[in-house]
């Protein structure tokens, strides 16, 4: 099984598309949901996006000092 399937779960795995293009929309809104807006544990219970934005603004104060 995909890394896709297993980390969107049983509808990624079991849907069926009519198109290519369905297919790339269905996923791409599952994927800015998945990194904007669902927390992960290993990121501290920020979605990807929150924890790249606060690592960045981290960082940068470090250089600034």
């Amino acid at each position: 099984m995909s890394r896709l399937a297993l980390a969107c779960g049983t509808r990624c795995s079991t849907e069926q598309f009519d198109t290519l293009f369905e297919a790339q929309v269905l996923i791409g809104d599952w994927k800015h949901q998945y990194n904007n807006y669902r927390p992960h544990s290993s990121l501290g219970w920020l979605s990807p996006v929150a924890y790249a934005m606060a690592w960045k603004a981290e960082n940068q104060m470090d250089r600034l000092s």
